[in-house]
């Protein structure tokens, strides 16, 4: 393979890349905390919305609700990160086997 055929191969890499990211950050991802709040949150980390499944906790432990708010970003941020480390895993392995 030359130089100009090896440049081809990683920019139609990238391309896919691109493509498939592009998909990760339009995604809605869910994450429920203690069965009682829901984030939803987008692949590029933007918050959408809480849901309270429990109502009742907003009445009795702020502080929990709070903290189970927090629980649920994270959960979902993690989500994100997992498809995120995935796609990249899969590009790295397909290119170190030069597959492109």
């Amino acid at each position: 393979m030359n130089m100009q055929q090896m440049v081809q191969a990683m920019q139609k890499a990238q391309r896919l890349y691109d493509k498939e990211h592009k998909l990760i950050e339009e995604k809605e991802y869910e994450f429920v905390a203690n069965g009682a709040v829901k984030a939803v949150v987008k692949g590029t980390l933007e918050l959408i919305r809480i849901e309270f499944i429990d109502p009742e906790l907003l009445k009795e432990d702020p502080e929990m609700v709070s903290d189970m708010i927090t629980i649920a970003f994270n959960g979902a941020r993690d989500l994100i990160n997992k498809d995120e480390e995935e796609l990249t895993a899969k590009y790295q392995s397909k290119a170190s086997m030069g597959m492109f």
